[in-house]
């Protein structure tokens, strides 16, 4: 009986392990079930600042915040006003724009947003 027991036991613990394993979060492809297109570039700088890593996003396109576009503040590089022909918009969840065009800096900090960056530099965090 407490080999039956121990079997039982071992068992279940395996079909746990499995079950868990399946929960584990897949690698990011990418693509989103949301209704937003994040074909936006996102590199890092290894940089002397601080000696973390900081972000770089392209001038142009589309970022799922806290997903494709870390949390923080960036800059557009290189410029000290908003060039001609440079648009950005910070979304809410519902797709409402809470700011635009405001200059060459953009602080993203609200998780359910989006950022929406067209013709403009490379944005870049900073500390």
């Amino acid at each position: 009986m407490k080999t039956l027991h121990s079997v039982t036991a071992i068992a279940a613990a395996a079909l746990l392990a499995l079950t868990l394993a399946g929960c584990a979060p897949a690698a990011d492809t990418g693509s989103s079930d949301d209704t937003s297109t994040d074909s936006g570039d996102t590199t890092t700088d290894d940089g002397s600042t601080g000696g973390g890593d900081l972000i770089t996003l392209s001038g142009t396109g589309d970022y799922t915040v806290g997903v494709t576009a870390p949390i923080g503040g960036y800059e557009l590089k290189d410029v000290d006003s908003q060039p001609d022909g440079c648009t950005w918009a910070l979304e809410d969840a519902d797709g409402k724009t809470q700011f635009e065009n405001q200059g060459t800096t953009v602080f993203i900090t609200d998780v359910n947003a989006f950022f929406q960056t067209s013709g403009c530099p490379d944005w870049v965090q900073f500390e």
